[in-house]
């Protein structure tokens, strides 16, 4: 059984059935380049392996782990992946986001000197030019294999485009170094330097010939500690999207209400509710790191690390509880069960929005789903608190 296992699986995209009962196995120490013209169903195969498409019949292992089926269910492991997007927020740091993808600690700082990024380093993405984007990009999806001494997989869609001539040289040797040391890997180019570093070639419509790539040496970096990313609380404190998004709604909530109100004579329930209303209208406003992850498909990659998407929860709780305790300065009703369950209000909304938003990512049109229209339920839950607490 090879490292990368797809098994007679379909795919439909619109009203096209791009992939129908195809199956592949990437062995250890295997390159596998799959060639042929746009549209051909090349990257389908790369998203499907990583899971991110929805299969109609079949499934897909990586390491003996089952990735996706053909009934939705999902698993993950610890494999490399290069999307045609680059899959980065533009919020992230350099060196930040290929420490992230490794998972470990380790000397970056080499690692980048070798790609021509060291002077980078400390830069945020949205800074650099398109190339060296895509020079982070590619480093993100090897670097689970560069540092690792047992076989990973590594997936890669077409890694070659917009990178200049001396790279996609160091990549087709990376490529064979990375075989050399066990790794497998699924490649997707045009480029027939790409090609030439593989074992074999899958011309679509699937035709198979075997390559004759040159042996290589394969030497691990030494990696350090574990490392927990942590990302969305990182990008919410450098973008403070959280307060441009969340914060300033449950703002202009209390100031509307100000307006409309007189706070010293509120009492009970209408009380309550004047106090808890902004840290439910921030909550309303859904997970602020999910914006920054819509940028060139982020989500996509993350998705494939963890079964949630970056957020920044306890930033969020923070926020509301503040919102709560600025609300009750107002009225002079100071309440350490009011601030803690405005808090908890305001976080809990924010995660189910979250969710609902994240559920409809994989679409091709996400925005068109009018999901949105279910959050008004979630006021049920917030009169109820109310009730509970102002009797």
């Amino acid at each position: 059984m090879g490292i990368i296992e797809l098994s007679k699986i379909t795919v439909i995209r619109g009203r096209n059935k791009v992939l129908d009962g195809w199956s592949i196995s990437v062995d250890s120490g295997e390159v596998v380049c799959l060639s042929g013209e746009n549209g051909c169903g090349k990257s389908t195969v790369i998203e499907a392996a990583a899971g991110l498409i929805p299969l109609e019949k079949g499934s897909c292992e990586i390491s003996g782990q089952l990735i996706r089926d053909s009934q939705g269910r999902r698993g993950r492991t610890n494999f490399g992946l290069c999307l045609q997007d680059d899959c980065i927020m533009g919020d992230e740091l350099v060196g930040e986001r290929i420490l992230d993808a490794a998972g470990h600690d380790f000397d970056i700082a080499s690692l980048l000197k070798n790609w021509g990024l060291d002077h980078r380093i400390h830069d945020r993405v949205a800074m650099l030019s398109g190339g060296q984007r895509r020079r982070i990009a590619l480093l993100s999806g090897l670097i689970p294999a560069m540092i690792s001494k047992e076989p990973v997989a590594i997936l890669l869609d077409e890694p070659d485009s917009g990178l200049d001539d001396e790279s996609v040289e160091k990549l087709s040797e990376t490529i064979r170094n990375l075989a050399a040391g066990g790794h497998s890997i699924l490649v997707s180019s045009h480029d027939s330097r790409i090609i030439s570093a593989a074992d074999r070639i899958i011309e679509f419509p699937f035709s198979e010939t075997k390559g004759e790539p040159v042996k290589g040496k394969f030497t691990p970096i030494e990696k350090g500690n574990s490392r927990n990313s942590y990302i969305g609380h990182r990008l919410n404190l450098r973008t403070f999207s959280g307060f441009a998004n969340n914060g300033i709604a449950g703002l202009l909530v209390l100031g509307a209400m100000l307006a409309l109100l007189e706070p010293a004579q509120l009492e009970g329930r209408m009380l309550t509710a004047f106090i808890l209303a902004p840290a439910l209208a921030a909550g309303l406003c859904g997970n602020p790191i999910h914006r920054l992850s819509l940028e060139n498909r982020s989500h996509s990659w993350w998705s494939t690390k963890s079964a949630i998407l970056p957020h920044a929860i306890f930033h969020s709780l923070i926020l509301c509880a503040a919102l709560t305790i600025l609300a009750s300065t107002i009225t002079s009703e100071f309440n350490l069960q009011l601030i803690l369950a405005g808090a908890f209000i305001g976080a809990v909304t924010e995660s189910i929005v979250g969710l609902l938003s994240q559920a409809t990512l994989r679409l091709s049109r996400p925005n068109a789903v009018m999901i949105r229209l279910l959050t008004p339920i979630l006021l049920l839950p917030w009169a109820l608190v109310v009730d509970t607490l102002s009797a």
